[in-house]
């Protein structure tokens, strides 16, 4: 019940909070793509996507998911999203790896995982990083 009234009450929220994450993968996937063409580099080219996919995420987040106009310092909020995202990311890895070993299917395993991270960002950056 209680489940209900939160998906309710933050509905608009989180279809923000999925577009824009899609948006942003967008961005990372071109950004990555188009950096490997340029430079050959595979770490390089997947590091700067993931980094350029971060930034758009928070410029949604803080602007558009959140419409944050809190008075923390703009270097501080991103550095408090940062580290959701990282713990989002080391969650995400754990969950895929352990499902995949009890299930033996690495394709449910990152969609569980995928949630898993999705779930920490959302509510991290909710409760952490533009609190009201």
């Amino acid at each position: 019940m209680k489940l209900y009234k939160f998906l309710k009450r933050n509905y608009q929220q989180i279809l923000r909070f999925f577009v824009s994450g899609v948006i942003a993968s967008g961005f990372n996937f071109i950004s990555y793509w188009a950096l490997y063409l340029i430079f050959k580099n595979l770490l390089f080219a997947s590091i700067s996507g993931y980094c350029i996919g971060i930034l758009v995420s928070f410029i949604f987040a803080k602007s558009w998911i959140f419409k944050n106009s809190s008075t923390q310092p703009l270097v501080k909020s991103f550095s408090f999203f940062c580290l959701i995202y990282f713990f989002g990311g080391i969650e995400m890895s754990l969950v895929i790896v352990f499902l995949n070993r009890l299930i033996d299917n690495y394709k449910i395993a990152w969609l569980f995982g995928a949630l898993i991270g999705s779930l920490n960002n959302y509510l991290g950056s909710k409760y952490f990083t533009f609190k009201k």
